[in-house]
């Protein structure tokens, strides 16, 4: 049972960040442009499982952009960000 508390704790931030992201969708598609995000983002980190932490995926696109994303998914080692 040693590992219980982290996965309590993990399941807690993901809930409570999920509606910090939910409140992102709220905004006007500038707004979250402002913001480095699209309205498409923000639904696709919502739609993940619930266990998820979806601001995590939300932070990777805003502070290293789509190409980042491209690079890790290709395989290639990613580039620190200056705004992270």
């Amino acid at each position: 049972m040693p590992g219980f508390l982290p996965t309590l704790l993990h399941l807690a931030r993901a809930a409570r960040n999920r509606r910090h992201v939910a409140a992102l969708s709220e905004l006007d598609d500038h707004l979250l442009r402002d913001i480095g995000l699209e309205r498409a983002d923000v639904l696709a980190v919502l739609a993940q499982p619930r266990h998820r932490d979806p601001s995590r995926r939300l932070k990777i696109l805003c502070c290293h952009g789509r190409a980042f994303v491209e690079r890790v998914r290709d395989g290639f080692a990613p580039r620190p960000a200056s705004c992270c």
